[in-house]
């Protein structure tokens, strides 16, 4: 055995100060080499027999605790796998019946290309009928979880009944879903040519309110035209209609010209933006007791369907997108049709808003601006508090400099 190891032995197990007196050497004489030889063999047989011992000691004792801390870490991720295992379930029921919907189909989207899953959501995608309000019935006694509106009418309903626990935690539309139809070829070519025509609105009394700001914007106001509440047939502005025509027409600039474009009919909309009027388009809404005790839940639903409308924005996917919203239109929905529905409303998904953040977010102004033509057109008595109708903190959470933090 080396000397160095020697006196490293010695130094760990009897002492440095006993090891200095072995080692040290002078001019030795051969009666002193024995003695130095008789000194490292009784060293050496107290490593063996003390410093063995303590080895063996040692080495029953450590990798008993580690063994215990890899233990608790295998059994930590174990609980976290379970509880992927077991997706938390929860409902989404649109506002409407199937179809392509750009708040539908970004939850379509994460449903059919495995997001919700990735979450930890096994989420069930259900519809309402129209003019029912089961969907707000089942949400206020938490049989859902989400539901859509048109951030125009939520207003109006919280307005109506400040005590409903409801919030809009997502925002799609950065301009309303609604314009103002006329047939191309009917000499109405600005806003102020319907003076004295008749115009077609939907809803139970009031006018809607952007109308109202348009007509404004002109400097014109309800007397100078004739206001007449239709039903949800865009036929009424055809001149072989009958009794109860109409000249200009409220539509869905999703929906009823691509009906009456597919029937022949060359149309024109005019839409509130074109007059500087700006109001909010589609939403998710959830109650507040989600908010509160299952953030987590809002969270992941937020996130998911927007890593759909990452999905949905890709030019690429157009036809997957299609595709996985005909799975719930349905095989006798018309797929044109739906794919225009989503083609239309896609387009008002991003703002400079959305720029800073991310898409699903409306700035504290945007909606402060659409309630202000909601008050100064007859359809809101005063302004609301924002935080009374729109939660942010979900969409600016899922975000890190503009980019979905994903999964």
């Amino acid at each position: 055995m080396p000397a160095h190891t020697v006196q490293s032995a010695v130094h760990h197990c009897i002492g440095k100060q006993f090891a200095e007196r072995v080692t040290k050497e002078g001019q030795p004489t051969m009666k002193t080499r024995m003695l130095q030889v008789l000194s490292v063999m009784m060293v050496l047989g107290l490593v063996l027999s003390a410093c063995q011992p303590q080895i063996v000691e040692v080495v029953k004792e450590v990798p008993v605790e580690k063994i215990v801390e890899v233990e608790k870490i295998v059994e930590v991720e174990k609980e976290v796998v379970k509880e992927c295992d077991i997706p938390q379930e929860i409902t989404f029921q649109a506002g409407f019946l199937p179809q392509g919907n750009i708040s539908f189909a970004a939850a379509y989207v994460a449903k059919e290309q495995g997001y919700f899953e990735e979450v930890c959501l096994d989420v069930t995608i259900e519809f309402a009928s129209p003019g029912s309000g089961e969907q707000w019935q089942r949400l206020v006694g938490k049989d859902t979880e989400f539901t859509t509106s048109a951030a125009s009418s939520f207003v109006r309903q919280i307005a109506g009944t400040p005590d409903l626990p409801f919030r809009a935690v997502t925002l799609f539309g950065h301009e309303g879903d609604h314009g103002l139809l006329v047939l191309s070829d009917s000499g109405i070519s600005s806003i102020s040519d319907l003076a004295g025509l008749k115009v077609g609105f939907k809803g139970a009394s009031l006018a809607p309110p952007w109308l109202v700001a348009m007509l404004d914007a002109e400097r014109m106001t309800l007397d100078d035209v004739e206001l007449i509440q239709v039903g949800f047939d865009p036929r009424v502005v055809l001149p072989e209609f009958g009794e109860g025509r109409v000249d200009a027409l409220q539509v869905y600039k999703s929906n009823e010209p691509d009906t009456l474009q597919r029937a022949g009919y060359d149309v024109t909309v005019f839409k509130p933006e074109d007059s500087d009027v700006h109001f909010l388009g589609q939403a998710y809404v959830t109650h507040t007791d989600y908010i509160r005790d299952d953030p987590e839940m809002v969270r992941a639903f937020v996130r998911a369907t927007m890593r759909g409308m990452q999905f949905i924005l890709d030019p690429a996917n157009k036809d997957v997108v299609t595709d996985n919203v005909m799975v719930y239109a349905g095989e006798d929905a018309d797929r044109d049709h739906n794919e225009f529905i989503w083609t239309t409303e896609v387009e008002y998904v991003q703002s400079p808003s959305t720029e800073e953040i991310g898409v699903g977010y409306a700035s504290y102004q945007q909606w402060v601006t659409m309630m202000d033509y909601m008050v100064s057109f007859g359809s809101l008595e005063a302004q609301l508090d924002v935080s009374a109708v729109w939660d942010q903190q979900f969409v600016q959470s899922i975000y890190e400099n503009g980019e979905l933090i994903w999964p």
